[in-house]
């Protein structure tokens, strides 16, 4: 009760006090008037607006400014890393910052590093920037950084020269013969090769081609640190002994059977054998001339053979073949990984491309040449040149095997294979192929083709398995030996199984078809893109989608044409580009 009438006194008095004067009344108005309470916190957020709004237009200044000396900065560490840059590297540094107004800029020394075939520059650099609203919030100034590395030469490089010889590398084409005096070529004031326009073989403007590059590639400063793989493909890729012997492969040899008292026993196929073989106690020997008047007379016990031909009894003949191509499994298209324990099939020594008596050197599946075979991680330049200039035009066109061997000795697995093989450079030996992600090492292919892969054939194993079936196939095309093969099985002329439409009494069989084969070609591709630094791939005269889809970048893929065409270049002019990107003045990452 007491509490309720203090209450009403209070109420009372405060009505007196607004009553008692007109300022009074409006104070108590004031008090009671809630209008314009957010004008205090508009004003509050506007500050807070204009400082967030502020920072990102100095950010935005702070980056502009960060960009033109990071660009500064890659531009003269290039200019101070060149190679044929002769004042001292950190007064060419000066300079340049200077003339583009960021004297001051370069923070501490530059580091500098440079011989004879390298050059390394790096530096840091750093201005302060003005702040117009940051300084709202008391940061008057912004540093904006930049570092940058400058590199002229090559750390390690690892380069495989895949190279076509095919057939077609015989056609004649137009384009520029480089001009040489005394085996060097002649250069104008500017430092250009002297060429003059002509005519020549695909397989000559290859050859000045990739001979330069292999010039242009290992010059004396890159001494140590440039390996090349040669690899000509046609049909299949000749390896070479070295390293065909350093597989395990089939046996490429084959005793002839011997009668009852040892002699050896000859079938009489074809016109001759007359063919230089080893016997068993190694003594090469001449195995004896069939006119086709002596014949076979197994009645007697052994073959009649007049002694004026040399046969010697008591010693068997043996067939070598001379093939050093081997032959890759569906399934290692998939994989970059050699298998370097499994055993390897031999091709077999055969033409069977033309009709006629005897074999011709050169049209074999596997040329049998010796400058044909693999060049392992090579820096002689003398000799590298030397195989490519002796090349012949082959038969048939298997890109995705040149692709497939350029891949393989680029890659970690071969490294102890290789490493066993004692002519191999000792400067290269059980440290290359180098890991994938080695950060000191480069890895390219370059590739190059005057075609399309296409299909393929070979003996079928049951006609390559016997001593007479290899020497005669070895001596004369298999059409030849087929046709006078007393087994009709063997006839090259192929008929079709009505029932399967398989192709049935013929001693040859397809390996694939096209579009099979560009298939393995893009696999092999696309795996090595992943992990080498480049692919650099070349058409002559052909457009082909495969080919251009290989290479690891669009700006990779080149065509040069067949006609001295202005506006394409030349084989010369592109192996050129291909040696200045790998051997480029770069900016590190």
């Amino acid at each position: 009760m007491i509490s309720n009438n203090r209450q009403s006194k209070k109420m009372k008095l405060k009505q007196l006090l607004c009553d008692d004067t007109e300022e009074q009344v409006f104070i108590c108005r004031f008090r009671k008037d809630e209008n314009g309470g957010l004008i205090v916190l508009t004003l509050l957020l506007l500050i807070s607006m204009l400082v967030v709004g502020g920072m990102a237009v100095d950010f935005m200044r702070y980056e502009s400014e960060r960009t033109k000396l990071q660009s500064v900065s890659d531009r003269a560490v290039l200019s101070a890393a060149n190679l044929n840059q002769n004042r001292d590297p950190q007064d060419v540094l000066v300079e340049f910052f200077d003339a583009e107004g960021y004297a001051g800029s370069i923070v501490g020394s530059p580091v500098t590093e440079r011989t004879a075939s390298r050059s390394v520059v790096s530096l840091s650099s750093s201005i302060e920037m003005d702040t117009f609203f940051l300084r709202l919030i008391g940061m008057d100034t912004l540093t904006a950084p930049a570092r940058a590395t400058a590199i002229e030469g090559v750390a390690n490089v690892e380069v495989s020269l895949v190279l076509d010889i095919s057939g077609s590398m015989a056609q004649e084409m137009q384009g520029p013969i480089i001009q040489y005096e005394n085996g060097v070529p002649i250069r104008d004031q500017n430092g250009d090769i002297v060429t003059v326009d002509g005519t020549g073989t695909r397989m000559f403007f290859l050859q000045q081609a990739a001979s330069q590059f292999i010039d242009d590639l290992l010059l004396p400063q890159y001494r140590d640190r440039i390996s090349i793989n040669l690899i000509a493909y046609s049909q299949h890729v000749s390896i070479g002994d070295d390293l065909y012997y350093a597989l395990r492969t089939t046996p490429d040899s084959i005793s002839a059977p011997e009668d009852v008292d040892g002699n050896a026993v000859q079938s009489v196929i074809g016109s001759s054998y007359g063919t230089v073989v080893e016997g068993e106690d190694g003594v090469p020997f001449t195995l004896p001339y069939f006119d086709g008047s002596i014949i076979d007379d197994y009645s007697s016990g052994g073959l009649v053979v007049p002694t004026s031909f040399g046969w010697v009894p008591n010693r068997t003949p043996v067939f070598t073949n001379l093939s050093r191509c081997v032959t890759f499994t569906d399934e290692e298209y998939n994989t970059l990984t050699f298998n370097t324990e499994r055993v390897y099939e031999q091709v077999e020594l055969a033409d069977y491309y033309w009709i006629g008596t005897n074999l011709i050197p050169g049209l074999e599946a596997c040329p049998t040449e010796d400058f044909h075979g693999i060049i392992l991680m090579s820096q002689n330049a003398a000799a590298l040149k030397s195989a490519i200039m002796q090349y012949q035009p082959s038969v048939n066109t298997s890109i995705h095997r040149g692709m497939k061997w350029g891949a393989s000795l680029l890659d970690p697995s071969m490294r102890s294979l290789i490493s066993n093989i004692p002519t191999v450079d000792p400067a290269f030996r059980f440290s290359r192929p180098a890991a994938y992600n080695d950060p000191t090492t480069e890895k390219y292919i370059v590739i190059m083709t005057d075609g399309e892969t296409v299909s393929s054939v070979k003996i079928r194993d049951e006609y390559y398995d016997e001593f007479e079936e290899r020497a005669g196939l070895s001596t004369q095309t298999a059409y030849y030996y087929a046709n006078n093969n007393p087994d009709p099985s063997s006839s090259t002329s192929a008929s079709i199984d009505g029932d399967t439409g398989e192709i049935v009494n013929t001693m040859v069989e397809s390996i694939g078809t096209e579009n099979d084969l560009n298939l393995k070609l893009s696999q092999i591709c696309n795996l090595a893109g992943a992990e080498v630094t480049d692919i650099f791939t070349i058409s002559l005269g052909v457009q082909n989608p495969t080919m251009t889809n290989c290479a690891s970048e669009p700006g990779n893929a080149f065509f040069a044409a067949v006609t001295n065409d202005p506006n394409e270049p030349g084989l010369g002019e592109i192996f050129a580009r291909i040696a200045e990107q790998i051997t480029a003045l770069r900016l590190a990452l």
